[in-house]
């Protein structure tokens, strides 16, 4: 088994316009989208109400390739469309999340993350947070 890093781009916190637009203004699909008032699961009635909007875009990579490269994928969508990114910046809540699994004993190191002035740059020019989760699990093997 794999560490696995998730890199995600997140807009939250936004009322005054819809999923729909988001998408269309970035013309990037969401991997997921969160409605405020809706249930977190519409398949459990005892399901907790998402708390606030939120527009997910994931990094091309898949979880298996190392943090660098997916931050720099992630980047070279942001850089490119970084006229539309801003406003949306300005005005909402945006950040990057990192989730990194590690499960020990699997013969792999800890994951590095490291964010250069590349990161640095377009964090100040577009107020964008970085948020990292860390999850140590045993192997399946136990």
């Amino acid at each position: 088994m794999n560490n696995e890093i998730i890199l995600r781009y997140c807009i939250s916190d936004f009322e005054d316009i819809t999923h729909d637009e988001i998408t269309r203004i970035l013309g990037i699909r969401p991997f997921k989208e969160y409605i405020k008032g809706q249930k977190r699961n519409p398949n459990n009635p005892n399901s907790p109400l998402i708390k606030q909007n939120r527009w997910i875009m994931e990094s091309p990579n898949n979880k298996y390739t190392p943090f660098d490269l997916q931050m720099e994928s992630l980047l070279n969508i942001i850089e490119n469309k970084i006229d539309v990114f801003k406003p949306l910046c300005k005005k909402y809540n945006c950040e990057i999340s990192c989730a990194i699994f590690i499960y020990f004993d699997n013969g792999e190191s800890m994951p590095s993350v490291h964010l250069d002035s590349r990161y640095n740059n377009l964090i100040k020019e577009l107020d964008i947070e970085f948020d990292v989760d860390l999850y140590v699990l045993p192997n399946e093997g136990y």
